[in-house]
């Protein structure tokens, strides 16, 4: 922070001194299913039906296709999707003249990820490749006029896009002018006005009737690449390369934070499948660092251990050691960079730590009915951690802004119920550009602009939301006795990996259990010991929000269940997310 410009708090709709969200979050249990809907489903055990049912699962034959993510759901044919034909036709024509293409990516995993798979498909053919990484600082989100230039100056005749690009009208007509034919290839919101390329590749543009729409910005590319291979090679090679484009496309699908159904359940868990049998060493390199074992990584392992490494890259310097790492041939080559994403994560980690403190009281007076805003000397590189771990912990939709003299960038993280980009088109006239899709977004504006900003973004949640106060909310699967916790139980819930946005992890109840142990630890973290009847269970709450309770006390939990290796045995632990004093017993 700098003397001159502080950080301050811009509050939404019903802003006080006193109403801050301070209520405890209200848990939601579901309704419990009886025999008749676990015959429906087909299911073999009442607990795994009521699992399904609570995931809008409501036949038999779509318990088997999400329970078989790999077999059950084929991927698309990836020509159905509009603007493929075209893209792998001028890719193809480029690789056999020997043009050179550039791939023109991002700077977060999302995008550096997509680019690898692109990467990896084209190097594999022969081709002659520039890659082009935005630096986040410097260039910006999306595509860059500058870069443009720099890609044509170095003789490209051909230009990729991948999770960027759909609203780059002037960007592409300026390459076109450079002599370059451009493939947008993007899965972001759609404007009304489309890039003229040689080819636009976005399931959510008109005419498109690929089957499934919610396919990340990596799941795009993913299926370019398999469409441009299909044409290339002989099938039997198709499906031996397709398994390693699985694992990079796993990783950018995880990372862009899109629901884990459909296909891109499948493409996560091919990709897990791939990663697992080390087909890319960069992850196994970042696994010796992370201490996890790479042939048990799960989605929540790849989003909480793999990709913030890869994306310090992007969010301390420059994003080029992400992708290095991912197209790295062997696990040695992979070893040295991924040291260096070692050390910008520890950096990355600590800067955010200090910034999470830093507005700790500001933001805790000013989050309500609404909208937060903060804007000041915040790195733009970690604007959007903070929005998001903002976000999540009030329950607004949270935008944190690198105020500049002139010009301001901002990081938007939202929550149930707004769609940030149809938020953000309600701000459109403070605003220099925007983009992103519904749970996160980025834009530019003039820095004089932000308290108009700050009214019509206001306007916008409330016209979403409504008037109703928020009240916060945790889910939760159905209520269980400790005496349940154990390996059978962590074998049914293994059944609904890979679990992330859109297919969360089983969450229960347990209520009434006693306090043996709460012991807290220097991070934060709160290390439980719990017992109900003759059970007893270990388990963790990770920087907790709730109070930590006294020994011998009875307490209700909200918990995940995990499997962990301590010293070689394995245990079944409880994830506490919530906790609260248990009501007293009735006389």
């Amino acid at each position: 922070m700098t003397a001159t410009q502080e950080p301050t708090a811009v509050v939404g709709a019903g802003e006080s001194a006193g109403s801050a969200l301070a209520a405890r979050p209200r848990w939601l249990v579901p309704q419990r299913i009886g025999e008749d809907e676990q015959k429906l489903l087909g299911a073999d055990s009442l607990l795994l039906a009521q699992l399904l049912w609570n995931r809008g699962i409501r036949s038999a034959g779509e318990a088997q296709a999400f329970l078989n993510p790999c077999t059950s759901v084929a991927l698309s044919d990836p020509r159905r999707m509009r603007g493929v034909p075209e893209a792998t036709a001028r890719l193809l024509r480029a690789v056999q003249s020997h043009e050179r293409i550039a791939i023109y990516g991002d700077y977060d995993v999302d995008g550096v990820a997509g680019a690898a798979v692109l990467v990896d498909a084209l190097t594999g053919l022969g081709a002659d490749l520039l890659v082009h990484l935005p630096h986040r600082a410097r260039d910006g989100y999306g595509v860059n006029a500058a870069a443009v230039r720099e890609l044509a100056e170095r003789g490209a005749t051909v230009m990729v896009t991948v999770d960027c690009g759909i609203t780059a009208v002037d960007e592409v007509q300026l390459a076109g002018s450079l002599g370059m034919d451009v493939i947008v290839t993007d899965h972001h919101t759609v404007p009304v006005r489309l890039p003229a390329g040689t080819a636009v590749v976005n399931p959510h543009q008109m005419g498109c009737d690929y089957p499934y729409k919610d396919l990340g910005g990596g799941g795009v590319a993913f299926q370019v690449a398999r469409a441009l291979l299909q044409a290339a090679l002989p099938e039997e090679e198709v499906r031996q390369r397709e398994g390693r484009l699985a694992g990079l496309a796993a990783l950018s699908t995880v990372a862009d934070i899109v629901p884990l159904t459909g296909e891109n359940r499948t493409i996560v868990a091919l990709g897990l499948g791939a990663i697992h049998a080390g087909l890319i060493p960069g992850v196994a390199a970042l696994c010796d660092h992370a201490g996890r074992r790479m042939e048990s990584l799960t989605a929540q392992d790849l989003a909480f251990t793999v990709i913030p490494r890869l994306n310090a890259a992007g969010r301390m310097g420059d994003a080029r050691d992400a992708l290095d790492v991912l197209v790295a041939p062997d696990l040695e080559s992979a070893r040295e960079t991924a040291a260096r994403l070692e050390g910008a994560n520890g950096a990355r980690r600590e800067r955010v730590r200090e910034l999470l403190l830093a507005v700790e009281e500001e933001a805790t007076h000013s989050a309500c009915e609404g909208v937060l805003v903060l804007a000041g000397d915040y790195p733009v590189g970690l604007a959007g951690l903070i929005a998001a771990r903002l976000a999540e912990r009030f329950g607004v939709p949270c935008i944190v802004i690198e105020q500049g003299e002139e010009t301001s960038r901002g990081s938007a993280r939202g929550v149930e119920g707004v769609h940030l980009v149809r938020a953000l088109e309600a701000c459109a006239s403070s605003l220099i550009q925007f983009g992103g899709h519904e749970a996160a977004a980025g834009f530019t504006l003039r820095s004089e602009n932000i308290p108009a900003f700050r009214e019509q973004l206001r306007e916008a949640v409330r016209a979403a939301r409504g008037d109703t106060p928020i009240e916060p909310v945790l889910p939760a699967d159905g209520g269980l006795r400790l005496r349940s916790i154990g390996p059978r139980l962590a074998d049914v819930l293994d059944r609904f990996e890979p679990v992330g946005a859109g297919n969360p992890p089983p969450a229960f109840v347990s209520r009434g259990t006693i306090v043996r142990r709460a012991q807290q630890l220097d991070n934060g973290h709160v290390r439980f010991r719990l017992a109900q009847g003759d059970a007893v269970c270990r388990g963790i709450a990770f920087g907790p929000d709730f109070p930590v309770p006294e020994p011998d006390t009875r307490i209700d939990v909200l918990y995940e269940v995990e499997r962990t290796t301590w010293r070689g045995e394995m245990r079944v632990e409880l994830l506490i997310r919530d906790a609260h004093p248990s009501e007293p017993a009735s006389p």
